[in-house]
């Protein structure tokens, strides 16, 4: 809040008085100094008035033993502000491997005995900032931001403002800022959000008030880590490779570690996060957050490490030595590309009985592949019905899309894939069927994932804008499950409101699409368990509904396909659609009793509507009639976008 003097005040309630300027005799005083009409601060104006701040880095450079600033400050009406008596700068220094290792803060505040450096203003809101800095020289290189304000003139502080790009400027980073943001969203939209994870108001901006993120971080999040704590506690690249301190001394894996062991990320694909030619200097720090084995003694037919220094990395894996292969996922992109599947078409066979789903592949050169003769992939066909805008599972005891049994090789080439176990035929029923399986090769597998579900089932999220995060294709299920035409859309043909199966460790939980992908990215599933491993996790934070969803979110068009639960066959009850989604979040008693005053219902009273001959036994199919809740009533999709930050 600014500060208000005194002398101010009286002059503002004169002001607001109508009171003019007296002598104390009551005669009227000496005329003032004429004012510049429509100028505030001159007289016969208003006075300044600053409630924002916006400074310009005109230029930087590092001298003996000092570093050299020269910036402006604005107000928010673009006044230059000409009483700054604060300002604090960061500034960071590269060392002899040309790595950013040291950073120091200090602040000048005029008439303070802790004051660092000198402040000269040089007119028309333009300063001069000298600060000392130990071990600098002309030829230093590095760099930093300043932040100017909250000192006693009231003036708020500005965003932290990073030194412009000089002949000093450290090029150090490798990472883009657009990469970060296309998974985390927006910076600036983040405030106070866990998307971002840890302190993003400290982002800086540039002269042109555009975000400055991954410059910014290494400001303090520096190439060198500090033992003994300090701003390096945690370098940069610690923090983007998952690999973070214990503040014991050792690292636990965190935020994006555990994208590795999933089905989200290839941590041999760099360009996820780094520029897509990027070339690495080999360091102890950058190494050994990937290499984690770098230092045990016994590695076996390996060097150990330990008492290597970033120069001794340079010397055996500089430009021209050794380096580790980083094929930035070429093993994987070539088993993606191995195999093409297009669906001809998915219908019923002749007699009804049976769904037939009809598909042709193609190798990477183009050329037509028998789908019979695939020795290096296991491809299978899969088909169901779909039910208010749901695929229906009667497949598998524990709710699954009815695979295939058989198939044949037609005379044009393509493959059709016989499934016996789908549901009984109805008249005007829409089928949903396609292909999924896992392509072999060094590191793991790869997904096969072709289908007609984003033609058939209902939706407000857009499953493709997972692949921002999930860069490998959602390849779930031991590789077989989400390519990179389908997204997202590809788990829902089993993660529908008809699987009522457990959760992995046999939590009660709904597994379909809409409620599981809330619950493990915001909602409880997640913080009941005390796990944030995910960059997303934290239900009390306001997220952005539109990084998933395709931008309106309209509750009366949520179809009412009640969400089925259950532990085992014979526990099995519902959820109305809409609850079970906002539930994943609000899950206050008070939130959920809103919600049933609303049509919802947390314990749909559920039976079998008939015994179906599955996979691997006869087991009940479960066809709840679907339920309508009054939600969107007050909950417009103006009202959503409001709440929710989008």
């Amino acid at each position: 809040m600014r500060k208000i003097k005194k002398y101010q005040m009286v002059m503002i309630i004169a002001a607001a008085l109508g009171v003019s300027a007296c002598g104390s005799d009551g005669k009227d005083g000496k005329p003032g100094e004429p004012g510049t009409p429509g100028i505030p601060g001159t007289p016969g104006e208003p006075p300044v008035v600053t409630t924002s701040a916006v400074a310009k880095v005109l230029d930087w450079h590092f001298g003996d033993g000092l570093v050299n600033v020269e910036f402006t400050v604005e107000n928010q009406d673009g006044i230059p502000v000409e009483d700054l008596d604060k300002v604090e700068l960061l500034s960071t220094v590269t060392n002899a491997q040309g790595f950013l290792a040291d950073t120091v803060t200090m602040t000048y505040f005029a008439g303070e005995s802790n004051s660092k450096g000198t402040l000269t203003h040089e007119g028309d809101g333009v300063y001069t900032l000298s600060m000392p800095r130990e071990g600098v020289t002309s030829e230093s290189v590095g760099i930093g931001y300043i932040r100017p304000g909250n000192g006693n003139n009231g003036m708020p502080r500005t965003k932290r403002v990073m030194l412009t790009q000089t002949d000093q400027y450290a090029q150090v980073s490798t990472t883009e800022d657009a990469k970060c943001v296309a998974c985390h969203g927006e910076f600036t939209a983040a405030t106070g959000n866990s998307t971002w994870g840890w302190h993003q108001h400290h982002h800086a901006l540039n002269n042109d008030q555009e975000v400055v993120i991954v410059e910014a971080c290494l400001s303090c999040h520096t190439q060198t880590e500090k033992k003994d704590g300090g701003y390096a506690l945690n370098t940069l690249a610690m923090i983007g490779h998952g690999k973070m301190s214990d503040g014991e001394g050792g690292k636990v894996s965190k935020g994006h570690a555990a994208l590795w062991g999933n089905y989200s990320m290839n941590m041999k694909r760099c360009s996820t996060c780094h520029a897509d030619d990027v070339q690495f200097t080999a360091s102890i720090n950058g190494c050994v957050t990937c290499h984690t084995g770098l230092f045990d003694a016994d590695r076996v037919g390996n060097v150990n490490h330990t008492g290597f220094t970033d120069a001794s990395c340079q010397t055996c894996h500089g430009p021209d030595g050794y380096m580790y292969a980083h094929n930035n996922g070429a093993a994987r992109d070539e088993a993606l590309n191995r195999y093409q599947f297009e669906l001809i078409s998915v219908q019923r066979s002749a007699d009804k009985s049976q769904i037939e789903v009809t598909v042709k592949a193609t190798d990477a050169d183009g050329k037509s592949v028998d789908i019979a003769a695939i020795s290096d992939a296991t491809p299978r066909g899969w088909a169901t019905i779909v039910k208010h805008g749901e695929a229906v599972l009667p497949g598998r005891d524990e709710g699954h899309v009815a695979r295939s049994t058989a198939g044949v090789t037609n005379e044009d080439g393509s493959y059709t894939y016989t499934i016996e176990h789908a549901a009984p035929y109805e008249e005007g029923e829409v089928l949903v069927g396609g292909v999924d399986g896992r392509i072999a090769y060094a590191d793991g597998n790869a997904p096969i994932t072709v289908s007609n579900i984003k033609e058939v089932r209902r939706t407000s999220s857009d499953g493709m804008k997972c692949l921002n995060c999930h860069t490998e294709g959602l390849q779930g299920h031991g590789g077989q499950r989400g390519g990179f035409d389908l997204g997202g859309d590809a788990c829902t043909q089993c993660h529908s409101a008809y699987s009522w199966a457990p959760g992995k460790q046999g939590e009660d939980y709904p597994m379909a699409w809409g409620p599981l992908v809330h619950n493990m990215h915001f909602g409880d599933y997640k913080v009941k368990r005390g796990v944030n491993d995910m960059p997303t996790t934290d239900k009390n934070k306001k997220v952005e509904c539109v990084a998933c969803h395709t931008g309106e979110i309209n509750l009366e068009k949520v179809a009412p396909a009640v969400v089925l639960n259950g532990l085992d066959e014979n526990s099995v009850y519902g959820i109305t659609a809409i609850s079970a989604n906002c539930a994943a979040c609000h899950s206050t008693p008070a939130a959920k009793a809103h919600m049933s005053t609303q049509g919802g219902d947390f314990n749909v009273a559920v039976t079998p509507s008939a015994v179906h001959q599955g996979e691997s036994a006869e087991f009940n199919v479960f066809d709840p009639a679907p339920i309508v809740e009054s939600c969107s009533v007050c909950h417009t999709p103006a009202r959503m976008a409001e709440a929710h930050q989008y």
